[in-house]
């Protein structure tokens, strides 16, 4: 988890799951564990990344000129709701799912837009001829 930086990057949560070897995180940036039989990493990433994740961390943080930051101690007292595990389970495959269907319809969108470049230079250079 992000410490601060840009406003839009202040908490920001993700998994790393030792995608590169031996490799070192800096000092801007939170490890964070939990008692994964108790509370899915997935779960907290989704809730921090939410809303009203990013709203605690707004309104905690500290600002220096256009920066913010968090400490551990905020980090901390961030109020994490915590469902049973089978409904953190169920949360985030539904989130997971909804996700994968919106990067298909983005990609169908921008499959749209480029056929509708492709007609709309057809009809323009056969209007032309």
């Amino acid at each position: 988890m992000t410490e601060g930086g840009d406003w839009d990057k202040l908490g920001r949560a993700a998994i790393w799951r030792d995608e590169v070897p031996n490799c070192i995180h800096q000092n801007h940036v939170f490890r964070l564990r939990f008692e994964q039989s108790a509370i899915l990493p997935e779960w907290v990433v989704l809730f921090v990344n939410s809303p009203l994740g990013r709203e605690y961390f707004s309104r905690a943080a500290k600002q220096t000129t256009n920066l913010a930051s968090i400490n551990m101690t905020q980090l901390r007292s961030c109020p994490i709701p915590i469902p049973t595990y089978a409904e953190q389970r169920c949360i985030v495959a539904k989130v997971d799912a909804l996700m994968a269907l919106c990067d298909a319809l983005k990609a169908r969108l921008a499959d749209a837009a480029q056929t509708e470049c492709l007609l709309a230079d057809a009809i323009t250079e056969r209007a032309a001829a």
